[in-house]
């Protein structure tokens, strides 16, 4: 009998003592960085299309795709032009050498997948000017001055909450040219969700459980052999 209970009591410490483990564990469980992963689309003046490139005369937007996790809750987007594909940029612009005068806006749309449950909305909205002239070749250039101010964004979901900020780069291009759209996460963080108690108490539930149903298993065995 003291030998049955003293193999309970010793299971139970041992399921406690894992709960305890486990709940120290989710307590201070954190996941600082945060993986962000997103793409991009742009129009020149009014009345933004959903295409892959936008045009006029003699300068193109060519769209992109990121995909990252930042470190020290920073985290580039600068990666090498590469007009139809690219990535890890906000996209790319390119400048012809024929003869013209630039004075029109641009608008950038950001869309972030991950972080997943951004509140609001994953979408961010970047409005610049776009000034300058091509006379000849090699001669002028443009310059596209973005809104700069960083736009905060705050998410939560079932794995963890957190929040970061997103910037826009200005851009300025030579006739002939194609040069990326640069952008950065400033600020991000996140912390890793809590279970929350009644999920903990219905682990060491099933832990006290397991302990039960090996006892009895133990029990049965030793009867079995007399």
């Amino acid at each position: 009998m003291k030998s049955l209970i003293s193999l309970a009591s010793r299971h139970l410490f041992l399921g406690l003592f894992v709960l305890t483990i486990l709940a120290a564990a989710h307590t201070s469980a954190r996941a600082d960085e945060v993986t962000l992963v997103g793409s991009t689309k742009g129009c020149f003046g009014a009345g933004c299309t959903q295409g892959q490139s936008a045009t006029i005369p003699f300068a193109t937007y060519s769209s992109s795709t990121f995909s990252g996790t930042t470190s020290n809750g920073f985290r580039g987007l600068g990666a090498n032009a590469n007009q139809g594909q690219d990535f890890n940029n906000l996209g790319s612009f390119s400048l012809g050498t024929a003869a013209q005068n630039y004075n029109t806006t641009f608008s950038l749309l950001v869309t972030f997948t991950a972080p997943q449950g951004i509140a609001g909305s994953p979408d961010a909205a970047f409005s610049a000017l776009i000034t300058g002239s091509v006379q000849s070749d090699d001669v002028g250039g443009i310059f596209i001055d973005f809104d700069n101010t960083p736009q905060l964004f705050t998410f939560s979901n079932a794995d963890a909450s957190g929040s970061f900020l997103f910037s826009v780069n200005d851009l300025a291009i030579d006739p002939g040219s194609i040069v990326p759209l640069t952008g950065q996460i400033t600020a991000a963080q996140q912390t890793a969700a809590v279970p929350e108690p009644a999920t903990l108490l219905l682990l060491g539930t099933g832990l006290t459980g397991v302990a039960a149903k090996l006892r009895r298993r133990k029990k049965d065995k030793s009867e079995a052999t007399e």
